[in-house]
Order: C-alpha cells, then sequence, then structure tokens
C-alpha cells in the first residue's frame, strides 16, 4: 500500500513515472516521503499547476526554459518535466545512470493500491533492471555525465545508498571527468556531498571518492585525516550503544535540512576549517567546524591530567558542541574510558562543573558590595564559579565573601 498526493486520472495520457521512485519500487524500497518525478510529452508546466490548483497543493516552476515544475504535497513532491527529444525513449537516454532510466506509464496505478507490474510493463532500453539484479551503477552514456557533473558525486552518493558497486568504466569516466565537478555551484555540491555523508555507510564512498580524486577541487587531499574518517562512524556507534541521547545532538539541524552529523564527518575529515571554505557553508556550521577542531587538541591534553577548574573552562567554550569533539578523540585513538567521564558530565544538567548554578549576580555586585558596572564585575562572576567548581564556596554568602577577600 503507498498512498499517492493525487490521483493519476487527473494527468494526460500518456504520462510517465521515471527516475527513483520506480527503480525503488523495484528494489521494493520505501520511504515516508515521496519524491514522484513525471515526464509529459507536453503541457508538463500547465499540468503541474492544473493539480497544484485542484488539490490546494504549492507550486514552482524549476526551469521555464527546459518546462520543468514541482507540485509540493504535505506527504511529497511531484515533479513534472516535458519530454527531452522526440519520444520518452530518447528522454530516457539523456539520463545519468541505466537504473535511473527506468519508467512505466502510471495510469497502470491508482491512487492508493500498487497493481503488480511485470517486467515487461516497464520501459527499460539500457537494460536498468538488470543493473538492480546485479547491484550495479552504470552510465547511461559519458556525456550525460559530463553535461551535469555533480552526477559524478551522485554515483559514489547513490552507490552509498543503495550497497551497489560502480561499474569499471562507468567509475574510469567520472574519474576522467572530475575536474568539471569545480564548476557546479558550491550549493549544490553541498547539498549532494551532505546527503553521502548522512548515509550510515556514507563515508567508504566518501573515501573512495577522495582516493578516486573526486573532490580534490572541493576539500584538497592534503587537508585531509583519512585515518581518523574512516573510523568516525564507529566511533559514532559505540557512542551511541553507550549514550543513547546524543542521538538528539547527532541529529541537531544547524542549516536548512543539514545536521550536526555532517558537520562532525567534515571535521573528522580535515584538518583545516579553511579548506572546507568553498563549500559555503552557514555561520552556524562554520562555527561548528572552527570550534571542534580549535578545541581538540585542549580536549585531549586534558585526559591525562585535569583539575576542575580546567574542565570547567573547556565545557564554558565547548558546550554547543562538546561531544562532536569526544568523536574525534576516540576516531584519534584516545581511550573511550578517559573520555566517558566528560559525557557523563556533558549529559546531567545538574553537573556541578558543567553546569555550575550561578550563585550571585551582577545585580548581587552592584547592591550589595556597592561595585559600579564595568568589565570588572565579569571578572569577578568568572572568579566566583572558579572558586565553586573547586569546592571552596558553595552559598551566595560565600560568594560574597569571596569577592571582598579579592577587592
Amino acid at each position: 500500500m503507498e498512498q499517492f498526493p493525487f490521483d493519476f486520472n487527473d494527468l494526460p495520457t500518456p504520462a510517465y513515472l521515471v527516475g527513483g521512485w520506480v527503480r525503488d519500487r523495484l528494489l521494493n524500497r520505501r520511504g515516508r516521503y515521496l519524491d514522484l518525478d513525471f515526464v509529459l510529452p507536453e503541457k508538463a508546466v500547465e499540468t503541474a499547476q492544473a493539480i497544484a490548483r485542484k488539490y490546494k497543493a504549492g507550486f514552482v516552476v524549476l526551469d521555464a526554459e527546459r518546462q520543468i515544475a514541482r507540485v509540493v504535497f504535505r506527504n511529497g513532491t511531484a515533479d513534472f518535466a516535458q519530454q527531452m527529444g522526440d519520444s520518452l525513449v530518447a528522454d530516457l537516454g539523456r539520463r545519468d545512470f541505466c537504473m535511473n532510466a527506468i519508467a512505466m506509464e502510471c495510469h497502470q496505478l491508482n491512487r492508493t493500491v500498487l497493481i503488480p507490474i511485470e517486467r515487461e510493463q516497464f520501459i527499460d532500453p539500457f537494460d536498468g533492471i538488470g543493473d538492480l539484479k546485479a547491484k550495479r551503477i552504470r552510465m547511461v552514456a559519458p556525456e550525460n555525465l559530463a553535461d551535469d557533473p555533480l552526477r559524478i558525486l551522485r554515483g559514489y552518493r547513490q552507490a552509498a545508498q543503495l550497497g551497489f558497486e560502480i561499474e569499471d568504466l562507468t567509475r574510469q569516466v567520472l574519474i576522467k571527468i572530475a575536474p568539471k565537478l569545480k564548476s557546479v555551484a558550491a550549493e549544490r555540491v553541498r547539498t549532494e556531498l551532505s546527503y553521502l555523508l548522512s548515509i550510515a555507510n556514507g563515508s567508504q564512498w566518501t573515501i573512495g571518492a577522495i582516493n578516486d580524486r573526486i573532490l580534490e577541487d572541493w576539500i584538497p587531499s592534503r587537508y585531509l585525516d583519512l585515518e581518523r574518517f574512516a573510523k568516525v562512524e564507529d566511533v559514532i556507534a559505540l557512542l551511541l550503544a553507550n549514550f543513547p541521547s546524543l542521538e538528539l545532538l547527532f541529529n541537531k539541524q544547524l542549516s536548512g535540512d543539514r545536521y550536526a552529523l555532517v558537520i562532525i564527518k567534515l571535521a573528522a575529515l580535515t584538518n583545516s576549517a579553511t579548506a572546507l571554505e568553498s563549500l559555503g557553508l552557514s555561520r552556524a556550521e562554520q562555527r561548528w567546524l572552527v570550534g571542534i577542531l580549535r578545541y581538540l587538541p585542549q580536549f585531549t591534553a586534558l585526559l591525562d591530567r585535569v583539575s576542575p577548574k580546567e574542565q570547567y573552562k573547556l565545557f564554558q567554550s565547548t558546550l554547543e558542541f562538546f561531544p562532536a569533539i569526544a568523536v574525534l578523540a576516540l576516531a584519534s585513538g584516545y581511550e573511550f574510558e578517559k573520555i566517558a567521564p566528560w559525557l557523563e558530565r556533558w549529559l546531567n544538567p545538574l553537573d556541578a562543573i558543567a553546569y555550575p548554578v550561578a550563585l550571585i549576580t551582577g545585580d548581587d555586585l552592584r547592591n550589595e558590595l556597592g561595585i559600579p558596572p564595568s568589565p570588572k564585575i565579569g571578572e569577578f562572576l568568572e572568579s566566583v564559579k572558579i572558586a565553586q567548581v573547586e569546592g571552596r564556596i558553595n552559598s551566595k554568602a560565600e560568594a560574597i565573601a569571596f569577592i571582598q577577600s579579592i577587592m
């Protein structure tokens, strides 16, 4: 059972479903969010607009010149594209990989129930179904990949996503035309790379793309730490097994639909935040990336011997992303037994070192000690926090007396 967002009888005949949905149906893969792609011989934008109007859905023209429009429903999107070439087979012949160049006439389906479909009912001029059975990614034609170089990176992402292998000749072509990827807009590369890194085994294929020099113009190899990066997924699995609540941090949205997990993996991949400048990360992503790499050496230096004051100071500087630093430390070979107590502190909102409760405020200093507003108030409050985490004071009265003693 699969609920479509509109009745396909509202479409002209013929109208074809193509691309990822067809591929995933053949692989028996289901997602909560529908991503439908239609090819129509004519009036694609007008049809999309009529569907959007009838079902009170969102509508946007994606490419006026190529006649591509999108209808946005609550449970998915439907893209409508005008057929390219004089036939559907010609249109499919312009696609990236054979497994994505399979179509079916969508009136064979009704709105709620998928009618069983035989192989003969699929339009498959390049034996994409054979590739799906062989778990193989094979190009339709080299020029198709060169026409939109983002397809180079997409091949590696789909290999990770589906658990497939890239056919040898196709991989050779991807490597040969990889320099063309630098001409693609940073936003598109960033999005595709984020998809790749979000996949459970995405690190393996990211390393494959790096070794094939696919990403050389975006992430120069001289800045990379592949040994650390290769361990990051196992480290994240270890932490989630021991601290399940960390999943909330890994799934924290930093920018649009990009999550903290992606930035943590990028931080594990590189030794320098400047190496990723070309990707155009958001301010929040940059803050995390710079902070993780900056404080990692300080954290690892404290693992053998640390005072409460040093712990407190590090937590205050890294509280937002501290577990990300722990991930990189573990992936760098530091012992779990030394890092776990830090994570236990970070996860405990009542911890006296990670989250010390303020004993006094700036108003207390002004009202009770007559200290005028100045940067000195901040210095006094910080001194109180340090004395507090060191166990030297435990109450407001003791804090006031402490301030008086150092004034």
